[in-house]
């Protein structure tokens, strides 16, 4: 043992968790053990996912150096904050055209090309390093949000043409795993490195990550869908389109809602693990927290499959909204560490479990032309609720405290899960992943 613990730190940095290590020996057993090399085998998608975990690690990376930079500039936290969001407000207004895009033309070269913007962002920081300057910080960050804009929905769209229709629930639990494991090792590693090296070099390396990005773009190979008018030329496909999409199939609205309510909670969630943080006097708790979270997240999304390939993921991804009740309750009431991280631990579960879950139903019930709108319609949700839970997140913890707010937000929960649950009986929705082109039943 003592052999193998000294050759361990040999090849490992001592900052690094184990318990991550742990996780990613586990998860590569399990997807052995259960057929998953099926996906290993497609190249396509095996780029599509190593990917988002390269890049993603780059892009958290460049995000710890942006705060540092922040940090040597600007004192309020406030200022800070509305810096960091600007790129974010200019991206919102970019999504209708993005889902347009997405579906009028080769979602490849959406990719691509939102990569190659995304390499303009550490270009414009390398910039600002030299001549301190913010106003080249906040264009490096309408570059990175409007990459993410055309990038992620495209992405999403492009799963269901690379898989088949019986893997599409273990492919979006895996993809969600890269951006849970890009999340948390590109923090991990910006702030390892943010100790001892230069600002100029955590962004060398982010750049080097977009780079290698699109090197695993140019082999994917994904399934044309374009729809095509009488002159040959692709019809162009208007946004507004994805409001009838919601209005004709419940499910979408139904998922969506589902989605929302988890989104909203994660939105505010590092304010909550800072005054946990203070509450219970423990500096080092917000790592432990990430990290249970975080690895129970990776977890669920491994065996998403297992439990619900052959469930109805309508009434699965309602019923996470009761678990998603009984942790933010249950955090209301953990006045230690231990009952603290095993709501965490829950709460990262039912995360890990419902994002996968509710994709998998918009990818089945969308028509192949329509994801791309439909998905940057999302992201364009997804982001304006991030602010808005923000937002609502501090002035609650403000007005009621941490205490309140749980059981607010738990109570909220639990409402709308009895309503979903109630409105999926009643209009019988029902989409499983075993059949094809199976729609949903709807009164």
């Amino acid at each position: 043992m003592k052999g193998i613990k000294n050759e361990t730190k040999d090849m490992i940095p001592i900052y690094v968790n184990i318990g991550i290590i742990k996780h990613v020996i586990l998860t590569r057993k399990l997807f052995w053990l259960r057929g998953d090399h099926l996906l290993l085998h497609n190249k396509s998608y095996v780029s599509l996912v190593s990917g988002e975990v390269i890049a993603g690690t780059g892009m958290w990376i460049g995000i710890v150096g942006n705060l540092k930079f922040l940090q040597q500039l600007i004192d309020s936290d406030f200022l800070k904050g509305l810096l960091l969001m600007v790129g974010l407000f200019v991206s919102l207004f970019f999504s209708p055209k993005a889902g347009e895009w997405i579906d009028r033309f080769s979602k490849k070269n959406v990719l691509l090309y939102a990569t190659i913007i995304r390499c303009l962002a550490p270009t414009c920081m390398l910039v600002a390093i030299q001549y301190n300057s913010v106003t080249w910080m906040i264009l490096s960050s309408i570059f990175v949000q409007l990459a993410a804009t055309f990038y992620q929905p495209a992405a999403q769209a492009s799963i269901p043409l690379l898989v088949p229709s019986n893997e599409l629930l273990r492919a979006n639990g895996f993809y969600v795993n890269a951006s849970t494991l890009a999340r948390i090792g590109g923090t991990a590693i910006g702030g390892i490195l943010i100790g001892f090296m230069q600002l100029w070099t955590l962004y060398s390396i982010t750049l080097v990550c977009y780079f290698i990005l699109i090197l695993l773009i140019l082999p994917i190979r994904i399934g044309s869908q374009k729809s095509v008018g009488k002159a040959g030329k692709p019809d162009k496909m208007p946004f507004r389109e994805v409001f009838s999409l919601l209005k004709s199939d419940r499910t979408l609205t139904l998922g969506l809602t589902n989605a929302l309510v988890v989104s909203y909670f994660v939105g505010g969630s590092n304010l909550l693990v800072i005054n946990f943080s203070e509450m219970l006097q423990t500096p080092g708790l917000m790592g432990w927290i990430y990290t249970a979270e975080g690895i129970t997240a990776l977890l669920a999304g491994v065996m998403v499959k297992r439990f619900f390939g052959k469930r109805n993921l309508v009434l699965s991804s309602t019923l996470f909204l009761f678990i998603l009740a009984f942790s933010q309750i249950s955090m209301a009431f953990s006045y230690h560490i231990v009952p603290l991280m095993l709501s965490y631990t829950v709460f990262g579960y039912c995360f890990g479990t419902v994002v996968p879950l509710t994709a998998t139903i918009f990818q089945k019930q969308l028509p192949a032309d329509a994801r791309g709108r439909f998905f940057s319609f999302k992201t364009m949700l997804d982001r304006t609720w991030f602010l808005l839970s923000l937002a609502g997140t501090g002035l609650f913890l403000d007005l009621i405290g941490i205490n309140y707010y749980l059981l607010l937000m738990g109570a909220v929960s639990l409402l709308v899960g009895i309503f979903s649950l109630q409105y999926s009986k009643r209009h019988a929705l029902d989409v499983r992943q075993v059949t094809e082109n199976t729609k949903a039943k709807m009164a």
